[in-house]
């Protein structure tokens, strides 16, 4: 059973005064209102600067032809969104949509709701030959539209019924964007939508959309909207167009889609130079109050010693020096800064890697993976472990191979950095098990790990070692990530020093437990008439906002229940007491009083992950008062209480 605690704040005050702008929307377009004939003018497809919405518009029109055979149902489908500034302006307004229709492109009707006139996506289906063209209106607001809720139009749809069905012969597939970013963040796009030119283009029959590595990306069948994964996994998903004929026959075309953390990594022959460039589309930013930089890193990645590079604040890419062997391994990063306004946002990239390959001499390549031999639940990778837990048997797994026909190395270190916590139970060389003393742990005092060291290794020419670690997890008290990199140092033919790394491993960690963030109530300033009343959450607190952050990182979900209950009266500074308590609104309207019970706001079911808590204003925490209260400002406790279900 797990115990919180919030605070609830009520002002009241003498006087309140409230001001309300509505808007009602009549129209009436005539042929001279339009130009080739739509209900008012396209606003056109959104811009953007990496992720950032710079304007209110579209990022999926409806397909300006839309063939189907009468009586058969074709969707009209879009996708629209705010700029950052109409976001701000109509905060946690939800999206409304109309959509308009015409026969002639010159008088316009509303579609009716009963007709799905109101939905983001809409089916048509035509009983009778011709074409009919249609129109959608969003606009952004909570209960009632206002003179600021933003509103955009799409551009003019038609759709044509024919008496006879039509097969498609070729289908060319395109994407907004060939890259997309493989983390959560307000910067950079983790989304896009891929297109069909199909031909003939009057084709009849049916759409549907697939993605080959749905660990990496996903799409939605209908629409084509790819959405990437945000676990920093990277790599690269085909993308298919799969087209159903009215006869039956299957007509495909596909394109690639690169996922990844914006940069690449980067392979030269020593001496040569090499260019690192943010990946993804750019876009630009024109706008006077917005500015952007980019600050360009190095890395060591033994030490992790980071230094900032000196290049214009601007640039999108760097060229390093010529290279050296000693440059071999050396992560670039680069951070994106964003200013809108008094608004500022940043992104970090994944670190990229310079891989510097010699001329002549040892050509060491480590090809090392990880598993959780405790747990897996598909979401991990050959590098990349989720929800790993206290008491968890993690192996690594490295096979260490001189390619070279010329060079050997000799007097070989092998260095596995691994979590503070980390205990060594088992290491394998070549499959004969090592005794303590033939190998070491010993602490880094510059990255606060622990180092796994194998000594005296000797690579003769095309000569491999395979070496396994078997550790148990430990230490872990809060979630959090940590990348290592395995490495191996020597000497060449000539003496001289050498250092290759591996791949980077990296282990996400948790406490195996439902982590909590409970935010305080403040009701505002209310007045107090001496009769009943309901005093509702400010807009920050309603939904899409949420009440409680909830984090489950329970790895077997049983299920829970949370439940809420006043813990005292609502006092002010003088110990008066309020005229009213808090009460808990369900969704259909039934209320708890809450100073005298508790209630249940949440409940899981078996293997249900336990989500983050939102209501609408009308539900959840609501405010009852019921007579008249000193001034003041009036707080109390709330109790929750997160418990297994019975």
């Amino acid at each position: 059973m797990r115990r919180k605690k919030g605070i609830v704040f009520v002002t009241l005050l003498f006087t309140l005064l409230t001001v309300v702008f509505f808007v009602n929307e009549t129209r009436s377009v005539s042929a001279d209102d339009t130009e080739i004939g739509y209900y008012k003018k396209p606003t056109g497809d959104v811009r953007k600067f990496l992720g950032i919405w710079l304007t209110s518009g579209y990022n999926l029109q409806p397909s300006t032809d839309n063939y189907v055979q009468v009586n058969n149902t074709v969707t009209l489908h879009t996708d629209s969104g705010r700029s950052v500034w109409d976001r701000a302006i109509s905060l946690n307004g939800f999206s409304h949509y109309k959509w308009y229709q015409s026969t002639d492109g010159q008088k316009w009707s509303k579609v009716p709701d009963k007709e799905n006139g109101d939905r983001k996506h809409m089916p048509v289906t035509p009983t009778t030959t011709g074409t009919v063209y249609y129109q959608q209106r969003v606009a952004w607001y909570y209960l009632f539209e206002v003179l600021t809720s933003p509103v955009v139009y799409s551009q003019v749809a038609a759709v044509h019924s024919l008496p006879d069905p039509v097969n498609a012969t070729d289908v060319e597939v395109t994407t907004d964007d060939d890259y997309l970013y493989n983390s959560d963040n307000d910067v950079t796009d983790t989304t896009t939508y891929a297109h069909a030119d199909i031909t003939p283009a009057n084709f009849t029959g049916t759409l549907s959309w697939s993605i080959d590595d749905t660990n990496l990306a996903t799409i939605d069948e209908d629409t084509g909207l790819i959405t990437a994964n945000t676990l920093r996994k990277s790599g690269t998903v085909t993308v298919t167009a799969t087209l159903t004929n009215p006869d039956g026959t299957i007509t495909t075309g596909d394109t690639k889609v690169q996922i990844g953390g914006g940069l690449d990594d980067q392979t030269v022959k020593a001496g040569k130079t090499a260019t690192f460039s943010l990946r993804g589309n750019i876009g630009e930013l024109d706008e006077d109050d917005t500015s952007y930089s980019v600050k360009w890193y190095k890395e060591d990645p033994i030490t992790h010693y980071r230094t900032q590079l000196d290049v214009d604040s601007k640039a999108l890419s760097i060229t390093t020096p010529e290279t050296t062997l000693d440059d071999d391994g050396t992560l670039y990063l680069a951070i994106i800064q964003v200013k809108m306004g008094t608004t500022s946002m940043s992104y970090t990239t994944n670190d990229a890697f310079l891989y510097v390959t010699p001329e002549g001499g040892p050509d060491i390549n480590i090809d090392d993976t990880l598993e959780n031999e405790t747990f897996n639940d598909n979401t991990n990778t050959d590098t990349m472990l989720y929800g790993v837990i206290n008491g968890d048997k993690v192996t690594y797994h490295n096979t260490i191979t001189n390619d070279s026909q010329t060079g050997t190395l000799s007097d070989g270190k092998y260095v596995l950095p691994l979590h503070s916590d980390t205990e060594v139970t088992k290491v394998t060389l070549d499959g004969t098990e090592l005794s303590s003393d033939e190998y070491e742990v010993t602490e880094n005092d510059t990255t606060k790990e622990i180092n796994l060291i194998i000594s005296d290794l000797n690579f003769k020419n095309n000569q491999s070692h395979s070496i396994d670690v078997e550790t148990v997890v430990g230490g872990i008290t809060k979630k959090e990530t940590t990348q290592t990199i395995p490495y191996i140092t020597g000497k060449d033919d000539d003496g001289d020093s050498y250092q290759k790394i591996g791949k980077v491993e990296s282990i996400s960690y948790s406490t195996d437990m439902i982590e909590q963030s409970i935010n305080d109530i403040d009701y505002g300033e209310v007045v107090s008439y001496g009769q009943e009343a309901l005093v509702y959450r400010s807009d920050d607190l309603n939904w899409p906002n949420n009440l409680i952050e909830i984090d489950d990182m329970r790895r077997y979900k049983n299920p829970v229940t949370v439940s809420v209950s006043q813990g005292a009266d609502l006092e002010n500074e003088k110990g008066q007491t309020l005229s009213g308590n808090l009460r808990y609104y369900d969704d259909d309207g039934k209320y708890t009083d809450l100073l005298s019970s508790s209630a249940v706001v949440k409940s899981t079911a078996e293997n249900e992950q336990l989500e983050s808590i939102g209501w609408y204003k009308n539900n959840g925490l609501v405010l009852y008062l019921n007579g008249a209260s000193s001034a003041g400002v009036y707080t109390t406790q709330l109790n929750w209480e997160i418990s297994d279900t019975i």
